[in-house]
């Protein structure tokens, strides 16, 4: 009875790691795009891009509780299937304790506005920030 009280949660868990994959192997088929057309300043920023996002998730992660980074992940999965891109600004050093606690009902609240265009997470050493800007290139740079 266990295993079926669990696969409700465990679809979930599924469903977030799919989507983590999914958006890592899509830039990583852009950087490879970006390579075979000649243009290596474009893959290697997409490259790098994607190496600084991943560092600030990790941080993110390593930051809050349990909870909260299953609750992470799964806002994450909803923003993947809602093909809602997301992009993410900040160095790692500056993820406290508290930034994926004072993340996530941001994240969420902006989530459920449905608006197009790229969603920007800024973790900085004041705080942390979810915003729309309006220059969607500067963003996915």
């Amino acid at each position: 009875m266990a295993y079926q009280e669990d696969a409700g949660a465990r679809r979930a868990a599924l469903r977030a790691v799919r989507a983590v994959r999914h958006r890592f192997a899509n830039a990583l088929q852009v950087a490879f795009g970006w390579a075979q057309l000649g243009e290596g300043e474009k893959s290697q920023a997409v490259l790098e891009r994607l190496v600084r996002e991943e560092a600030l998730l990790s941080a993110l992660g390593r930051a809050g509780a349990g909870e909260e980074q299953y609750a992470l992940w799964q806002l994450l999965a909803d923003a993947e299937e809602a093909g809602q891109p997301v992009a993410w600004q900040g160095d790692p050093a500056t993820v406290q304790r508290d930034t994926l606690s004072d993340l996530l009902p941001k994240l969420g609240l902006a989530l459920a506005e449905r608006r197009t265009g790229v969603l920007l997470v800024t973790c900085a050493a004041e705080g942390v920030q979810v915003s729309w800007p309006e220059e969607d290139l500067h963003v996915r740079g």
